[in-house]
């Protein structure tokens, strides 16, 4: 079949860049004709694209081949539309060759020009294929761009969370576009019965035909290793990556320090710039196989590092379990400087910086700083590694006990839940939206009702901390089998394969 994916973006970074790449390699591997649209800079770097280009009003560029690409009974074609300079999130990060804006900031001839760009390469991209059916990513900017460059009912539009809370729940107009690109469609998509209804509702589309598919699992790539093995694998990994030269050097700790001793909000943001936030850190090699070397517990938080994900939370937790576990921290963002400064105060027990960081939301308003300062003097360490991409974080995330997913942002499906969870390592997710959907499965399968979730909203800190120490009290022999059959239950409900047939189903 010829199928054509729409995504705004690139294809790492996110659940949702993750999701259509793997998808577009599935498709690929299943002998179907796969059309690519993305803003992706560097497509050579994935061996199941075949060929690049860029695509506007006109049709397709030539296209380049990719001397990488594997042998495969499909193809895939990767396009780069036409869209200017500009590029529209939904949350702030740096994006090679772009300017970046937040779709709510952007004014109406700016989130016009960007839509009739992408509908006409969208429109030229399709005839130039024969399309026979497309998938288009978020009800926005996805979904109106298909109802205006396709024949109505000839394309699914999926939903993916992001779009619904930071477009269409704090703007009209983005009710109103998501609104015409479902009405238009086949059926709307999404990862969770929660996100679905979410967009339902906000648009006011009841009755429109919608079905669950379900991201999936690489379980060849995300499985259980040896602690020692596994981290030590992804050191030797990074040791050969040229690109962590660019990330975040030790060096800017003692810039860090004076920011948090002078109180400078404006230096802790502009150190979040001094380096390239897509990239692993230097040191990160270093700091897993330190790792390596302890017999601490480590508690995990794998994820983007801004406020709404709640990497905070999960250091705050730690310093108050009594189970004191090492903290690993991989992921990347703009508010990263303040999460370290969190672990910076933590560190040297500094109650005055806890309680100005306190201020900022940095550290839960509820929790007692004075008391968290005592506590983070004894805690285990905080490791961060900067972004880890799939080479290096399955083995980042076997290597825990405990991975925390503490959004504060209602999530569509959280992913890295079922990626923990196909490595061994116990859970522990915020109850609310697409993620208590995927821990009540994983809780039904091991028969253990409420063992991988904690109740949010104000006192989460202390109930993360006493979800760690619940799951790091169980006995040793008996959390690795657990984890054992939390693997065995993803491999089973969740795999691209399956993800993709679902898709065409």
């Amino acid at each position: 079949m010829r199928v054509l994916l729409w995504h705004g973006w690139l294809l790492e970074g996110s659940g949702t860049n993750v999701f259509t790449a793997r998808v577009a390699e599935a498709l690929r591997a299943g002998g179907h004709d796969v059309a690519l649209l993305c803003q992706e800079g560097h497509p050579e770097r994935y061996p199941w694209i075949d060929a690049f280009g860029n695509v506007d009003a006109e049709g397709p560029s030539e296209l380049t081949p990719n001397v990488r690409a594997e042998p495969s009974s499909g193809r895939c074609v990767l396009l780069r539309p036409s869209i200017g300079r500009t590029l529209p999130v939904f949350v702030i990060d740096a994006y090679e060759g772009f300017d970046v804006d937040r779709f709510l900031d952007l004014d109406d001839a700016a989130l016009a020009a960007y839509l009739d760009r992408n509908v006409a390469a969208l429109r030229a991209a399709a005839a130039w294929h024969r399309t026979e059916t497309t998938f288009a990513d978020h009800v926005v900017p996805g979904g109106p761009v298909a109802a205006r460059a396709l024949p109505r009912g000839s394309f699914v539009v999926k939903t993916a969370g992001s779009d619904v809370e930071y477009a269409l729940r704090p703007q009209q107009r983005y009710r109103d576009l998501a609104a015409e690109g479902i009405r238009a469609a086949r059926a709307l998509i999404g990862p969770s019965r929660d996100v679905i209804d979410r967009a339902v509702e906000l648009t006011g589309t009841r009755g429109a035909t919608t079905r669950l598919v379900t991201p999936g699992v690489d379980t060849e790539r995300f499985r259980p290793r040896e602690r020692g093995d596994a981290l030590r694998a992804a050191a030797r990994s990074l040791d050969a990556d040229d690109d962590t030269a660019h990330g975040r050097r030790s060096s800017l700790d003692d810039e860090l320090t004076r920011a948090l001793a002078e109180r400078d909000p404006a230096a802790l943001d502009a150190l979040a710039h001094r380096y390239d936030q897509k990239v692993p850190d230097p040191d990160a090699a270093t700091r897993l196989r330190a790792l390596a070397g302890r017999d601490r517990p480590i508690v995990a938080y794998f994820g983007k590092l801004i406020e709404a994900k709640g990497p905070h939370l999960v250091i705050a937790a730690a310093a108050l379990a009594t189970t004191r576990p090492d903290v690993l921290v991989v992921g990347f963002g703009l508010w990263r400087e303040h999460v370290a400064a969190l672990a910076s105060g933590l560190r040297s027990g500094d109650a005055s910086a806890l309680r100005w960081l306190q201020e900022r939301g940095v550290v839960p308003r509820e929790v007692d700083a004075d008391a968290l300062a005592v506590a983070g003097e004894r805690m285990g360490d905080v490791s961060f590694t900067g972004r880890l991409d799939h080479r290096y974080a399955p083995e980042a995330i076997a290597a825990a006990d405990v991975v925390v997913v503490p959004s504060i942002l209602e999530e569509a499906f959280g992913m890295v839940v079922a990626e923990a969870a196909a490595t061994g390592a116990l859970p522990l997710v915020a109850r609310h939206s697409g993620l208590a959907e995927v821990a009540a499965a994983l809780e039904a399968d091991v028969g253990a009702p409420g063992l991988f979730t904690f109740e949010p909203g104000p006192g989460a800190t202390e109930a993360i901390a006493g979800g760690i120490d619940r799951l790091l009290s169980i006995d040793p022999v008996e959390r690795r089998a657990l984890g054992a059959r939390l693997a065995g239950s993803v491999a089973e409900r969740w795999s691209w394969e399956g993800t993709a047939l679902a898709l065409l189903t």
